[in-house]
């Protein structure tokens, strides 16, 4: 594998992870929203990470005359976010909530903090060791490189 597919897979490694990050985060501060820009109250999002190919135009090239072997796939991660639950919510009995329904229900977010919290700590880890991927194979291309003068 190539210095530069590890640092691609790295890198889209931090991103994705900071994509679920982010999406904690969102779901945690809207964990009490009971009326969105819909009317409805806010449905909890997720992360689906897929394998994703990483596709270099030299690797092809190099294959089809013989010089590497195109056997060795490199992949990586791509992200998408998604509505996790459609019209799930927890049914709370709140009677002076502005959005409690005739019996005094309100419907509200199916968001657990305690499992955002977790999603946003593993998030944070599994960035963390993506960026030191990435600059362990910086500093090896660093030594490398310098292997020359010495």
């Amino acid at each position: 594998m190539s210095l530069l597919n590890i640092l691609k897979i790295a890198s889209q490694g931090m991103s994705a992870q900071r994509q679920r990050l982010e999406v904690s985060a969102a779901n945690l501060a809207n964990a009490n929203t009971t009326r969105t820009a819909s009317g409805k109250p806010y449905q909890r999002r997720d992360i689906v990470f897929e394998a994703k190919e990483i596709n270099e135009a030299w690797k092809t090239s190099a294959s089809r005359n013989g010089l590497i072997d195109s056997d060795q796939k490199a992949v990586g991660v791509e992200s998408k976010i998604t509505v996790a639950d459609v019209d799930q919510y927890i049914r709370t009995h709140q009677p002076g909530h502005p959005d409690a329904d005739e019996r005094g229900y309100v419907n509200m977010p199916d968001v657990d903090p305690l499992e955002e919290t977790v999603n946003m700590m593993s998030a944070a880890r599994s960035f963390e060791s993506n960026a030191t991927v990435f600059n362990t194979a910086k500093e090896l291309a660093r030594v490398s490189l310098n292997l020359g003068d010495a």
